[in-house]
């Protein structure tokens, strides 16, 4: 079934998430020499592009958002098919009975068609759906923590355990204090 425009094929439920992996490098680090297909490996980031009630409050407690980009495990998550347009038509009672392979919308694992009619373009491509739990690092997360949108602060349970937290810029308990090195915050005790 072909979907709308950036119409999801479904929602995760509970403690999982929808990522959209991102596209391998093309180029090397060093000497700009270019990959060919069957040497390029599968990039291990995407973006959430949605998630479950569960991993939504998960998400708030850790300082985290649907649209952050993530790096995840090598065997995180299981992989699905997005088949869904990417630009609609320019006649609205298409149909769209005949596709074109579309060269331009190819990606690692991707591929792409044009309607012969309307000129509406389809994409499928791939989507992960894993456990909040499968994410590593979230690299948007670190660039708020380095703006000081929000910091992480450090409590005490009251057993006497120590216990971190995501404190947000507009939260009135917000330490000014707080000290920011590589991504990370030190509350001072």
């Amino acid at each position: 079934m072909i979907l709308k425009v950036d119409e999801l094929p479904a929602l995760p439920e509970a403690d999982r998430i929808m990522v959209r992996p991102q596209e391998p490098q093309e180029e090397t680090e060093t000497g700009r020499l270019v990959l060919p297909d069957v040497a390029k490996t599968q990039a291990h980031f995407g973006t959430i592009v949605a998630a479950g009630l569960k991993a939504l409050d998960i998400m708030y407690d850790n300082g985290q958002e649907v649209g952050d980009t993530i790096w995840y495990g090598q065997f995180a998550g299981t992989w699905e098919e997005w088949d869904h347009l990417v630009k609609a038509g320019n006649k609205t009672s298409c149909k769209h009975e005949s596709w074109d392979y579309e060269p331009s919308l190819k990606t690692f694992r991707g591929k792409g068609w044009k309607c012969g009619a309307c000129g509406a373009l389809r994409k499928q491509e791939p989507l992960l759906v894993m456990n909040i739990g499968d994410v590593l690092a979230n690299v948007d997360k670190a660039a708020r923590v380095r703006a000081g949108t929000i910091g992480i602060g450090r409590g005490y349970t009251p057993d006497g355990k120590t216990s971190h937290y995501v404190q947000r810029a507009t939260d009135s308990t917000m330490s000014l204090n707080t000290t920011h090195t590589n991504g990370a915050t030190n509350a001072p005790s």
